[in-house]
């Protein structure tokens, strides 16, 4: 990988990161302005991805796997996206969680982001152990949201959760597995460039 390239992609990952981390304190603080400024970054991160595709599509050869970075990215940036309009709801109908189900939704949000962030650092490093910790933070991941999604349903079972409060829960649950599905493909496309072969991955 050149070294000027990973540099291309700071500002769209630094709209991406910023843009999860409001939309997730837009969660913890019920905090409607930072949703406001999470959209606005939406629509920076749609017009950065266009343009940042194009450029890369006209570099050389031995830039195939780049161009299909910023996709990914602006795939996270619409399931921010989607987060933020749950949260709006989650307001407007005056909607709230357990203890519990708050706890778990704010691991998520921290592990989601860190998972982004790591995506960054192996972009602009290739350090093949950051490659490794996405991979298998990814599947942790994965794993934890299905235990909270099992416990979430006990939950609902013993009526501590309304069911008005269950569809906002899973949908927030999802959104944020999307997160990671695209921060661990943006894994499988650096890590080959930082000198490992490919890692085999199992479907998410």
């Amino acid at each position: 990988m050149a070294s000027v390239q990973p540099e291309l992609f700071r500002p769209l990952f630094n709209d991406v990161l910023e843009m999860l981390s409001l939309t997730w304190q837009g969660f913890r603080r019920q905090d409607g302005a930072a949703l406001d400024t999470a959209v606005a970054l939406g629509r920076s991160i749609h017009k950065r991805e266009k343009e940042l595709t194009e450029g890369l599509l006209a570099a050389p050869p031995d830039t195939e796997d780049l161009p299909f970075i910023p996709g990914h990215l602006e795939r996270i940036g619409d399931a921010a996206h989607a987060l933020v309009r749950d949260l709006r709801t989650m307001h407007a109908e005056s909607i709230v969680f357990t203890d519990g189900g708050t706890r778990e939704v704010n691991e998520l949000f921290e592990r989601a982001l860190e998972l982004t962030q790591c995506a960054w650092d192996l972009t602009l490093t290739g350090n093949r152990v950051l490659a490794r910790h996405i991979e298998i933070g990814s599947m942790r991941f994965q794993d934890l949201a299905s235990d909270f999604a099992h416990a979430h349903e006990e939950r609902l079972i013993q009526g501590v959760c309304l069911p008005g409060s269950s569809s906002a829960y899973l949908g927030i649950m999802d959104h944020l597995r999307e997160v990671v599905r695209h921060a661990r493909r943006i894994g499988s496309r650096v890590s080959p460039r930082a000198g490992q072969s490919p890692t085999p991955t199992s479907p998410l």
